[in-house]
């Protein structure tokens, strides 16, 4: 039995796109849960189920592009035909003898016929094998298009598996193959024939059929087998406050101002901008920003710079950007602290008031920065504190969230 927040997490955010994450399984009850919550992005659902799939099977997938492919390529098999060539007053190629004799004895001196040979490579274990293929290497692109596969982690071999079956695909003599969708007949063969590669593209083609699915029992199936939980605990327990966050501020806003705010939600990966963006109908917009440099730089990033040549960007934990009707932004942020050790909650509060500082011209209301933690904190939020801290057990105070608020 996990804590109180894990519990929390696994119930709304199994973690699935991290970069960073290992793959772990997931109970396929939470995994329906989160299915259940996550309605009207059928984009990034199916991102979700193709992602899922691959992080679970990329040894498989390995297997093909790196080993068996290229082996079936050096061996394939392939029929050859003979086609009769009809020419008139000369000919190019080999000539068919008889075939022209019989037409200048018939009355047609001037014509002549020849041979070509042609191969041919649409035995139906062939024609699954390039369809199958071609399959793979779209959803892998379509992966790498939106910055979910990435050069390390889970998915370190993506881009090289799909740039071998790319060029396997458009070089060799697979691009002979016939472009066939594949039925019962391309299965049963690809079964019943000798070399590994067939058996393997027919598990692979039978995957893939599975993200076309609607049912909830296999969704649920495909995201339990496959679901990325985040290598540590700590950002695991980030998520968590990210997304009660979130939550607290969307239903207040709801209650406040009823079917006037749309919740947009990202994948949590490289290269995403904001975590989640609640949008009003005139344009006020609250964004939510995960472990980014959002804000403008202040005296300690410019002082780095000056003395000691460091160009990075201080990166809060959590960063909340209010866009007010006028144009007017204000920012708070959020340092996150799994811990429950004096010294290293008192080092986070620490930073959290270091944020206030640097972050000064964008921090206009309450509270400014917030320090959250796992472990117990004793004091409770106070009005006249800029800074404040809360334990997980009281995220998201009330008055916090309408602090976050004010002004919309």
């Amino acid at each position: 039995m996990g804590t109180a927040w894990e519990e929390f997490l696994r119930g709304h955010f199994p973690g699935y796109l991290l970069p960073e994450s290992q793959r772990q399984r997931i109970d396929a009850a939470d995994a329906a849960r989160f299915l259940e919550r996550l309605t009207g992005r059928p984009q990034q659902l199916r991102l979700l189920l193709t992602a899922s799939l691959l992080a679970a099977n990329m040894d498989a997938l390995r297997e093909l592009a790196l080993e068996q492919l290229p082996q079936l390529i050096r061996t394939l098999t392939a029929r050859t035909e003979v086609h009769p060539r009809l020419w008139e007053g000369g000919y190019q190629g080999r000539l068919d003898v008889r075939a022209t004799l019989a037409r200048h004895l018939a009355g047609e001196p001037t014509r002549f016929v020849t041979r070509a040979r042609r191969r041919r490579f649409d035995l139906p274990e062939q024609v699954l094998v390039r369809a199958t293929v071609k399959r793979l290497i779209d959803v892998l692109a379509e992966l790498r298009a939106a910055r979910i596969t990435e050069s390390y982690g889970w998915s370190a071999d993506a881009s090289d598996c799909e740039a071998r079956l790319r060029h396997l695909l458009e070089s060799t003599v697979l691009r002979e193959v016939p472009q066939e969708r594949p039925g019962a007949f391309h299965l049963r063969a690809a079964e019943l024939a000798r070399h590994p590669c067939y058996g393997l593209a027919r598990w692979w083609h039978l995957q893939l059929e599975q993200l076309r699915t609607e049912d909830p029992v296999r969704l649920a199936r495909i995201l339990s087998e496959g679901a990325l939980s985040p290598m540590n605990d700590y950002t695991r327990f980030e998520l968590a406050v990210a997304i009660r966050l979130l939550q607290c501020l969307e239903a207040r806003l709801e209650v406040r101002q009823p079917g006037r705010w749309t919740l947009q939600r990202t994948l949590v990966m490289h290269g995403r901008t904001e975590l989640a963006v609640l949008v009003r109908d005139d344009g006020a917009r609250v964004r939510l920003f995960y472990n980014q440099a959002v804000l403008g730089p202040g005296a300690v990033e410019a002082g780095s710079r000056h003395y000691l040549g460091h160009n990075g960007r201080m990166r809060p934990d959590l960063t909340l950007k209010v866009s007010l009707p006028g144009g007017k932004e204000r920012g708070a942020v959020v340092e996150i602290k799994h811990s429950a050790e004096p010294g290293t909650l008192l080092a986070g509060f620490h930073e959290a008031n270091l944020y206030r500082l640097e972050y000064a011209t964008w921090m206009s209301g309450w509270p400014q920065a917030v320090l959250v933690a796992s472990g117990t904190v004793a004091g409770v939020p106070r009005r006249e504190d800029d800074v404040i801290a809360v334990d997980w057990a009281r995220w998201v105070p009330d008055d916090v969230v309408d602090g976050f608020l004010d002004g919309l």
